[in-house]
């Protein structure tokens, strides 16, 4: 990916190419965050309120892992009477690319690192309810950024990188809050890799594409914890990328993404009880990275986003509804790369994140945000 100075912030688009529809929904502001501007943070929701802690703060243009503040501390927002609070202490060091997922009581919050001088292999558990904090036992997997889903028993993570010594890893472990313990996950033929697409489908963890520094891949594995085996994914109709992916109940709905020389707008989804791929619309939305993503529980809800080579931050999004095979644009609100989203199963929530600075059309700097808005569709 080409890293340049960042230029106009833009963006628009309408449905799959037919006529054109009318965005519908609505942005409303949230109140302010007693918390600093950061990206990306461990963000997850509870039921009740939007989680986020650690992140980095830019320093400078670029704003890439390796040029950010990191941060240790957290808040946690609450919808329904539009607050924030700050959330305790935490015990851990301040890093980015920490894996969090939310348990039911919980939220697990593993590894990560800053910059390319330190890697981390610890994590802890936040419990909302009480407003604190616990270590987790010390994990079979060494320090790294990785990606993890939580299955309803167990936060699983598989492959990842180590920062400082550049390497890249095919394994993985499994954490169970209740009994305390790790457990390592079996071998599985896919080669090492970072930044995959990963999610649990009530019956297996499902992995797919993710890369290395000068390599993309476009295979997959499922892995089933009961059975504790692997399986291979059948072939996609995707190019290999990094991506990210959302669970529908049914499908694995993966859009967008890179390799390292192209953003992606195209899009597929897998059925695992098939082990079959058909291809998403198309869609007038532009190639992007770093988008808000969420599963709304009828449709794949993206917005936002940077086409990869940072000279333009995104504003516009789409909502892609597999019931009608169908795209519809969803309103605009100001450009962004790597917030805080979740869904709270009536709204989207997107929060801080970067965004260019300075007039339209000329080289801008770059800075990180704490503002945020909540789309209704």
């Amino acid at each position: 990916m080409v890293l340049i100075m960042l230029a106009a912030c833009g963006g628009g688009g309408d449905s799959d190419g037919g006529p054109k529809e009318t965005a519908t929904g609505t942005w409303q502001d949230m109140a302010p965050a007693p918390i600093a501007a950061r990206s990306p943070a461990a963000t997850v929701w509870t039921g009740k309120e939007m989680v986020v802690w650690g992140g980095g703060n830019c320093k400078a243009n670029p704003c890439q892992f390796d040029n950010v503040e990191p941060l240790n501390d957290g808040g946690a927002y609450n919808p329904s009477s539009d607050t924030w609070r700050k959330i305790a202490p935490s015990p851990l060091a301040a890093r980015t690319g920490t894996v969090a997922e939310w348990t039911g009581k919980e939220v697990l919050l593993w590894g990560g690192g800053v910059g390319t001088t330190q890697a981390y292999g610890d994590g802890a558990a936040y419990d909302p309810a009480a407003d604190t904090w616990r270590l987790l036992p010390p994990s079979p997997l060494g320090a790294r950024r990785t990606a993890g889903v939580w299955t309803g028993k167990e936060l699983v993570m598989w492959g990842g990188r180590n920062i400082v010594d550049t390497k890249y890893f095919a394994e993985g472990a499994a954490y169970d809050p209740v009994t305390d313990r790790w457990r390592m996950l079996p071998s599985v033929n896919l080669a090492a890799r970072d930044r995959i697409g990963i999610e649990w489908t009530g019956k297996e963890v499902v992995v797919w594409g993710g890369g290395t520094s000068n390599e993309a891949f476009g295979d997959g594995a499922a892995y089933d914890p009961v059975a504790d085996r692997w399986r291979p994914v059948s072939p996609s109709p995707l190019a290999a990328r990094f991506v990210g992916a959302r669970w529908t109940g049914k499908e694995l709905l993966l859009w967008g993404g890179e390799d390292w020389a192209q953003v992606f707008n195209d899009g597929a989804a897998y059925d695992p009880a098939a082990d079959t791929w058909r291809q998403l619309p198309a869609t007038s939305l532009s190639g992007r990275v770093g988008i808000a993503q969420v599963w709304t529980g009828k449709e794949l809800l993206i917005w936002g986003g940077t086409p990869g080579t940072f000279n333009n931050y995104l504003a516009d999004g789409a909502a892609y509804d597999p019931a009608s095979n169908r795209w519809r644009p969803i309103p605009t609100w100001t450009g962004r790369f790597v917030a805080s989203d979740v869904w709270t199963g009536r709204e989207l929530i997107v929060w801080g994140g970067i965004v260019p600075t300075g007039a339209p059309g000329r080289t801008v700097e770059i800075t990180s945000v704490a503002d945020g808005r909540r789309y209704v569709p």
